[in-house]
């Protein structure tokens, strides 16, 4: 089944997503929902054969031609979820608070279950934010690499914008169900909020800023000199950092943590005589 692998994963006795009973339907229905779990992310659905197929998209869309974003296929989804905005029980899978950020419909460029398929899927979406020409591809995979990656790029049209344009993200971060921010969502007891209507909305607009919006503290740097133990010496022009090394299986026992490898670049910051130079791994500028 379509949904076997969603429905594994969840626990509908404590979360309140969808079981996706709904006997599916033909359409071609879109949903971007801005998701705060582990880490920020829009979850970007296309209804294809009766589900909603889906990809992780961690940066979200980007309206500037050619921008790559990267998005992870992940399972399924029933169509119902396509409505769903609401809290996530910590601790459950996908744990945190989803919003409708974005819904619609698209339009399949060509054969939608052959590019699909292939890995190069064009479309248009007619949704309330986002609009034209979108292309769905598929990354060749790494040895080993169990997850599908994807990009969300946007194809060159009316609807395009450039880099000296607002970011749609900033300039629409409401949803277009309830017109709520994510942080109106986020704290609610968990549940299908847009749904059961328990929908606490700010009280007169309060621009009250989240902790996450606070400015940051100064910090005092204290002067090297006065470091116990401190030498002067010169400033190499590289320190080789250490790297992770490839292995079978993990090592156990208590002296050992572990935690997710998240796909970026590993940058090495250096400062002298107030110039600032950004160096990979390799120490490459």
């Amino acid at each position: 089944m379509a949904l076997e692998t969603y429905r594994k994963k969840r626990n509908f006795s404590v979360t309140p997503e969808p079981q996706g009973r709904r006997a599916p339907k033909r359409g071609n229905s879109f949903v971007i929902q801005k998701h705060d779990a582990t880490r920020l992310h829009y979850d970007f659905r296309l209804e294809m054969d009766g589900v909603l197929k889906s990809w992780a998209v961690t940066k979200g869309p980007s309206l500037i031609p050619g921008e790559k974003r990267l998005a992870v296929h992940v399972e399924d989804h029933p169509l119902e979820y396509g409505d769903f905005e609401g809290t996530i029980p910590k601790g459950e899978y996908g744990g945190g608070t989803v919003l409708l950020w974005d819904r619609g419909t698209w339009t399949p460029i060509g054969n939608a279950h052959r590019g699909y398929a292939k890995g190069h899927l064009d479309f248009e979406l007619h949704g309330e934010k986002l609009g034209g020409r979108w292309h769905l591809v598929r990354m060749a995979g790494k040895p080993r690499e169990k997850r599908e990656n994807w990009l969300l790029i946007k194809g060159d049209d009316d609807a395009a914008r450039t880099e000296g344009d607002p970011d749609i993200l900033d300039e629409r971060p409401e949803s277009v169900a309830t017109g709520r921010k994510i942080e109106d969502v986020a704290g609610e007891e968990p549940g299908w909020s847009s749904k059961t209507g328990r929908i606490r909305k700010r009280r007169g607009g309060s621009t009250r800023r989240t902790p996450a919006e606070e400015p940051p503290a100064t910090v005092s740097v204290p002067e090297p000199s006065k470091i116990k133990g401190a030498k002067k010496a010169v400033l190499p022009d590289f320190v080789e950092p250490t790297l992770a090394t490839l292995v079978s299986s993990a090592p156990s026992g208590e002296r050992w943590l572990h935690e997710i490898k998240f796909d970026g670049y590993r940058l090495q910051a250096r400062i002298e005589a107030g110039r600032v130079k950004l160096l990979t791994r390799s120490g490459l500028d």
